[in-house]
């Protein structure tokens, strides 16, 4: 179902605006959240139609003259030129793809971001859940520009009948820390309608088969997969992406669930609001270590989205002290950097003698520069001392038997001396934890 808007100058009030999820950044000289809508007001609850509503039926004159949009003089509220309904109707929680296609009128398409419910994005799988009485809402959609001038209309209207699908799939997803821009993809299968059905037999997965809509794709026997999407084109205010993945039984049968992944572009931001491109950089590994003679050692893959050399004038460094309110001046340093090329970037390898500078805890580097275009250059990344190793005197002893049979389990699985909480829920998603056996031993009654 496909629902044309004529172009149209939207009379109600603008809603204000909360910060949009920024992506965490190992490096950025000086960035400013990307902004978005704050929670829009549901529209009024109404009935479930008796039939299915005809393509571009809730896209009659009256809607589109009832949409919502005011701007600034200087930025004009964007033009909703086109919703697309994927079905006409839909059972309870079924996923029904809803896609708005806008434009602006002074040329600011790249600033174009919007909601829909309380989702942000233009693709969004959206999901209703009807009242008791059979009643729901259609979420309302709010496309921003540039200042965050605003347009909202009415999810053209589909019905939702009272059937509910046997399962779903609902994919989340975090961003790993210390990365610029990979993600963590995690697929859960909610029983819907067969969670009160004590006959009901049960889904077993085999494997999970992932689509990044970036041209990538990869198939998983666990539930969850990381993906980077740092090297997108950051030629807007954010870039979407439309995740799905099918879920195979071992009997055959599939599943199928898709989320959409906005993420704000501050290299975008930078150039296009401050004329700076961002240097960009990307540890190895994510979290550093100390070696055993007492040097951290740490690799940064630096890196740019220009398509021509970025030039490297300055570097300078400058060290923060435990205990001290105030960080060293900056002293010039030398990383032997000349340029930095398009593409994959360079790597550098920094160290940090906690032997000959036993109070120093980070170090951070700044660099400046130059494009051929005649573009300032910035980027910063710091090194950071780990925490001292875990001992007996320093720590709480772990008393609880299940927590204690995973930490146990995870030594022996990656043979190390310690490991971290983000091991073991790895080695949990994977299966690795499923045949542990944590019960209470039994005790004989006197």
């Amino acid at each position: 179902m496909t629902t044309r808007i004529g172009e149209h100058r939207s009379k109600a009030q603008w809603v204000g605006v909360v910060v949009l999820a920024a992506a965490l950044w190992v490096l950025v000289w000086s960035v400013r959240p990307a902004k978005a809508p704050e929670p829009v007001q549901a529209a009024p609850k109404a009935s479930a139609p008796e039939a299915p509503p005809r393509a571009g039926r809730a896209a009659s004159a009256a809607a589109a003259s009832a949409a919502v949009a005011r701007a600034p003089a200087e930025d004009p509220a964007p033009i909703i030129d086109e919703i697309e309904v994927e079905k006409p109707e839909v059972c309870a929680g079924e996923e029904n793809l809803i896609t708005v296609r806008s434009h602006t009128t002074n040329g600011t398409d790249e600033y174009l971001h919007g909601v829909i419910g309380t989702r942000a994005g233009s693709r969004v799988p959206l999901r209703i859940w009807p009242e008791m009485d059979g009643s729901y809402e259609m979420p309302t959609i709010s496309v921003f520009g540039r200042n965050n001038a605003v347009t909202q209309i009415e999810v053209p209207r589909y019905k939702v009948n009272a059937c509910k699908p046997e399962r779903i799939v609902v994919i989340t997803h975090r961003l790993l820390p210390s990365t610029p821009g990979e993600f963590e993809l995690t697929a859960q299968i909610v029983d819907v309608g067969l969670k009160d059905d004590p006959d009901a037999r049960p889904f077993k997965p085999a494997s999970y088969a992932w689509v990044f809509d970036d041209g990538g794709s990869e198939k998983t026997k666990a539930p969850f997969v990381t993906h980077s999407y740092e090297r997108r084109p950051q030629t807007a205010l954010v870039s979407e992406f439309l995740i799905r993945v099918e879920v195979q039984g071992e009997a055959g049968e599939k599943l199928t669930g898709r989320a959409l992944l906005q993420i704000p572009n501050m290299m975008f931001q930078d150039l296009a609001e401050r004329g700076v491109v961002t240097i960009a950089a990307t540890p190895t590994p994510r979290f550093p270590r100390q070696d055993a003679d007492g040097v951290v050692r740490q690799t940064f893959r630096l890196w740019h989205h220009r398509d021509a050399p970025v030039r490297i004038d300055t570097v300078t460094a400058m060290r923060h002290f435990a205990g001290a309110s105030s960080a060293s001046p900056l002293d010039k340093a030398s990383l032997g950097l000349v340029e930095i090329p398009p593409g994959q970037g360079v790597d550098v390898e920094v160290r940090l003698d906690t032997a000959r500078e036993p109070d120093v805890f980070t170090v951070t580097y700044m660099l400046e520069g130059e494009t051929a275009e005649g573009h300032a250059a910035r980027g910063t990344f710091s090194l950071m001392k780990p925490p001292p190793a875990p001992t007996k005197e320093s720590s709480t002893p772990v008393m609880e038997p299940v927590l204690l049979a995973k930490i146990k389990r995870a030594r022996e699985l990656l043979a190390q001396e310690f490991v971290t909480d983000e091991d073991i829920w790895r080695l949990e998603r994977e299966g690795k934890m499923a045949d542990l056996d944590v019960s209470p031993p039994l005790t004989k009654e006197p």
